[in-house]
């Protein structure tokens, strides 16, 4: 779709006077990730995020997540409920004052392993190789990795298949990024991994859980694919995530994001057993359980047309 059509559809398909009743009568689910200050990283950035909850106070209703099984009325506006995956420290120091500015619920889903200085989520580290590393290569297993400026893509493409290829999953692919791959500080300025992609400290998690507009959730301790994690590994990664947040807050965790929306029934069969009551996904792929298939739309994008079309349309509106 070009960019002018994506742009017409989105900005009528949301004005629409009937798009309401077509509109879905329980809440749509809102899914960001980071939330840099700076655009050099993201397209919704500090500036931009701000917008979008302006946006949403205007045209719908944001709700929390008590509200998720509630139904509207026709007539009544769309409701809304914000979620954030992985735990970024940008979450705790861009978006959670933005919401508290503009009193905000939203829901946090934290993973464990960039808690801790110089850690990173493997998809994070990627990303950063990719913006920030200077010069034309490095060498891994004997072998030169290009990284020249046509060559770079491909080359994390590459890399990127490779690690999540390694088993076991995912302790092998960490052990290599640890151990074998360019360190981010030795190209990375703090302040870049701070806006980017480091996780957010203990403290900021405590002070979070203190809110009353703030939901802490579970993300897994290192972000694996469940897909590629036995069900051992997966209620590790889940229960240790789980317990962290609880000696954290001090306040029981009941729900869970998957991470990358991949899940299968023997993990919500998992969730299910250690206590959870409720689990987020994208798209209901299963039909196992709706309680543990929330859908959500990614919000990826900076204008308030997509925005706004994707709220009306939910599931259809991936333009």
């Amino acid at each position: 779709m070009s960019a002018l059509i994506r742009n017409i559809t989105a900005s009528v398909g949301w004005r629409l006077p009937f798009t309401r009743q077509l509109a879905p009568r329980t809440p749509v689910v809102l899914m960001y990730h980071g939330v840099p200050r700076s655009n050099d990283w993201s397209p919704v950035n500090a500036q931009v995020f701000e917008s979008h909850v302006v946006f949403l106070k205007q045209h719908f209703a944001i709700v929390g997540p008590a509200a998720l099984e509630e139904r509207r009325g026709a007539g009544e506006p769309i409701r809304v409920l914000l979620t954030f995956d992985d735990g970024f420290r940008n979450n705790a120091e861009m978006v959670a004052p933005i919401l508290r500015r503009h009193q905000v619920p939203a829901v946090f889903f934290v993973c464990t392993r960039h808690t801790s200085p110089g850690k990173y989520l493997w998809f994070s580290y990627l990303k950063m190789l990719k913006l920030c590393f200077r010069g034309n290569g490095f060498i891994y297993e004997g072998e030169h990795m290009d990284m020249s400026s046509e060559r770079r893509t491909h080359t994390l493409r590459s890399l990127e298949q490779h690690l999540l290829e390694v088993r076991p999953h995912p302790s092998g692919m960490y052990k290599i990024i640890d151990e074998q791959l360019p360190r981010l500080e030795d190209f990375a300025s703090p302040e870049q991994l701070n806006d980017s992609c480091a996780g957010m400290t203990e403290e900021q998690i405590q002070e979070l859980a203190t809110d009353p507009l703030f939901t802490i959730g579970v993300h897994t301790v290192d972000h694996p694919s469940l897909m590629r994690c036995d069900d051992e590994e997966v209620e590790r990664q889940i229960k240790d995530n789980q317990r962290w947040i609880e000696n954290l807050t001090n306040k029981s965790c009941q729900t869970i994001a998957y991470p990358n929306a991949e899940y299968r029934s023997s993990v919500i069969d998992i969730c299910k057993r250690l206590g959870f009551t409720r689990g987020y996904a994208v798209n209901r792929s299963l039909n196992y359980d709706s309680n543990f298939e929330v859908q959500r739309t990614g919000i990826y994008a900076s204008p308030l047309n997509e925005l706004g079309f994707k709220m009306r349309w939910g599931k259809m509106a991936h333009i």
